[in-house]
């Protein structure tokens, strides 16, 4: 009842497993079949003209929960609708994590438009910000000094597809497996990729990370590390709980 009415189920043609592959299993079907709805109306900033900006599909089914420009334009009648788009990012979650969708929104589209050079902006202490690691992240990280900071560019266009990876850094290794995201060129190269798809199996969000490690290009890959709120539950004992136990006690 619910996938009929909110159309946000998605059934993969696996059988139910945890770190057996369902996680390549959902970027693959992404690779295929995830589309969003367009850019309705017109801005004061141009859309970056990425390789996939061209991409379209006819719209498939409407949610009621989908935004009001795209049911508009489905009551318009399906020859003047317009098509749906590639996402620029999309997330894995899991369904047991709570996540505030417009905050989640808005920090990925500052990842997606900020172009810096592969060096850490470690601002773990200040929760605005984003650090953006250099690929694989090591012992080795550097903090800029302000000036360094200052003539980073600002609002410069990009050249080609970004290449991100985007979440919550664990032991300088991998993103927590709550909640991460690939941008589009990932997970489009995760699901053709051959040797990716003998790298399946193990805990998902570690493989993850094996994954980009991996990528012909794998330092350009930025990782950006956000300051989440992503934790387990206190007494769950993992390592998502540490930092939640160290701000408990500093308060």
């Amino acid at each position: 009842m619910a996938c009929t009415e909110y159309k946000d189920i998605i059934i993969l043609p696996i059988s139910e497993n945890m770190n057996a592959g369902k996680t390549h299993s959902f970027f693959t079907w992404a690779a295929l079949m995830a589309w969003v709805p367009p850019l309705y109306f017109d801005t004061d900033i141009p859309l970056p003209n990425f390789s996939y900006s061209n991409a379209s599909s006819p719209m498939r089914y409407i949610a009621t929960h989908d935004p009001i420009h795209a049911r508009q334009d489905r009551a318009s009648g399906p020859s003047s609708a317009r098509e749906w788009v590639r996402p620029d990012f999309v997330v894995k979650v899991d369904d047991d994590s709570f996540v505030m969708l417009a905050e989640l929104e808005a920090r990925l589209r500052v990842a997606l438009h900020e172009n810096r050079p592969g060096q850490l902006r470690d601002n773990y202490g200040d929760k605005n910000h984003l650090s953006v690691v250099s690929s694989p992240p090591g012992p080795d990280w550097v903090t800029p000094s302000s000036s360094e900071v200052q003539g980073l560019p600002s609002g410069a266009s990009l050249a080609e597809d970004p290449l991100i990876y985007w979440g919550y850094l664990v032991k300088r290794r991998f993103m927590a497996g709550e909640l991460y995201a690939l941008s589009w060129s990932l997970v489009d190269w995760v699901s053709r990729d051959p040797t990716i798809k003998g790298l399946t199996r193990g805990a998902e969000d570690k493989q993850t990370a094996k994954w980009m490690r991996s990528h012909p290009r794998a330092s350009e890959v930025r990782w950006v590390a956000e300051r989440c709120w992503i934790y387990d539950h206190p007494r769950s004992g993992t390592v998502c709980v540490i930092r939640l136990q160290v701000l408990l006690q500093l308060d």
